[in-house]
């Protein structure tokens, strides 16, 4: 397993400013980027007529670098903060990471 991970939050754009301040007021996190997103494939009901028309959902996705060691333990201190509130998650390896010097 690589030793950096990347967490991937994509967040209903009501609840995005609560995920980055549950990041920030999180030790430990370094680096994390956020992006305007388009969410696919939610359930019709589950989105505004203007979505409904467009088929997709404004989001916002926040990528968090994380330790692998740590991946666990960051996902149990948000659930509290994130539960009922539609942000979604995945984990992805970063193979190679670095800064251009």
């Amino acid at each position: 397993m690589p030793d950096t991970l990347c967490l991937n939050l994509l967040c209903p754009l009501a609840v995005e400013e609560r995920v980055l301040d549950a990041l920030l007021a999180t030790a430990g996190i370094d680096i994390f980027a956020s992006t305007p997103a388009f969410a696919h494939g939610f359930e019709h009901g589950d989105l505004s007529p203007e979505e409904q028309v467009s088929g997709r959902s404004g989001s916002g996705l926040v990528q968090v670098l994380v330790e692998a060691s740590r991946i666990d333990a960051l996902l149990d201190e948000l659930q509290p903060e994130l539960a009922r509130t539609g942000v979604r998650f995945w984990v992805t390896p970063v193979i190679r990471r670095g800064d251009f010097k």
